[in-house]
């Protein structure tokens, strides 16, 4: 089944819900992820901010609390309808709809702010990475900002993983899902300025060494103390010193890029997208108490 099967990630959701897997190691996730979020989101309050993806949410606190006190609206998307529900069973009220980053039912610059953790590291090539930030591109208005993660190709960890067969990495039980194709902090930078977007600063973040420390997490939430969990959580985050270092592409398992959209930039398909997503995302924003399955089948991306 491909990694951009929609069956396949509610397969994956389904399994984490009921399994209740790595929560000791998903806090520490969020923590780092926000910590990011806190030092790159604008000061300022915008009126749209979109997260395009939603797994942090469906198995952890996740990242929308912060999110939504920096914006008027928050929109939340994922590709898996089964992660959109089991985000609205965990967080009622939320605006969440299901939507392929790869060509999303947006109108062009619907969104001041565009916040993509670990989303792109989830294709079958590299092309489709391309493409995801040119959508992105095209849905973000011109001076507003991306703020984007993915899997850094230049950890060796990384690099291991992605030649190594996923069948063997599932059977041992080293990864909890299929990895993606991904690549290295220049190449990302270099796709982000294709895509129109001119980039501000970049970073490596999750230091920690990660297979050893999710199975420690592991051990520790089964049969040790909160008082202990959290003294391991505090240990894991003093390696995000680490991002002060050269070295910082070499031990952080992450890229992490900050970029905005040139002025007079339209995006790669200004002029292929519809007046009526225009008005899906003006009508789901704007009254989110009164989305429709009419609306929310608009914002739905295409089978």
């Amino acid at each position: 089944m491909s990694l951009t099967s929609r069956k396949y990630w509610d397969s994956v959701v389904a399994k984490w819900s009921a399994t209740r897997q790595q929560e000791l190691w998903r806090q520490h996730s969020d923590v780092v992820n926000g910590q990011l979020l806190r030092r790159w989101l604008p000061e300022d309050r915008v009126a749209r901010l979109l997260k395009t993806d939603l797994f942090d949410e469906a198995v952890s606190n996740g990242l929308y609390s912060l999110l939504a006190k920096h914006a008027d609206h928050f929109l939340g998307i994922d590709l898996s309808p089964g992660i959109v529900a089991a985000v609205k069973l965990r967080v009622p009220g939320l605006t969440l709809c299901a939507a392929d980053v790869r060509d999303l039912p947006f109108g062009d610059a619907s969104f001041d702010v565009i916040v993509s953790i670990s989303t792109l590291d989830h294709f079958d090539s590299v092309r489709e990475i391309q493409t995801a930030l040119q959508e992105l591109s095209r849905v973000l208005r011109p001076g507003g900002q991306l703020l984007i993660t993915l899997d850094n190709l230049s950890h060796p960890v990384v690099w291991l993983r992605n030649i190594l067969p996923q069948r063997l990495l599932l059977g041992l039980r080293l990864v909890p899902y299929r990895a993606g194709t991904t690549c290295g902090p220049r190449t990302l930078e270099t796709y982000c300025r294709d895509a129109g977007l001119e980039v501000l600063r970049m970073t490596a973040i999750l230091h920690c060494p990660r297979a050893l420390a999710v199975a420690c997490a592991y051990l520790l939430e089964r049969f040790t103390t909160r008082r202990t969990q959290s003294r391991y959580l505090n240990a894991l985050l003093s390696f995000e010193r680490l991002e002060a270092c050269p070295s910082r592409f070499r031990t952080g398992h992450y890229t992490a890029i900050l970029a905005t959209k040139r002025p007079g930039q339209t995006g790669s398909n200004a002029c292929s997208r519809s007046t009526l997503k225009s008005a899906a995302i003006q009508e789901t924003l704007t009254n989110p108490n009164k989305l429709r399955s009419k609306t929310l089948n608009k914002l739905t991306c295409r089978e």
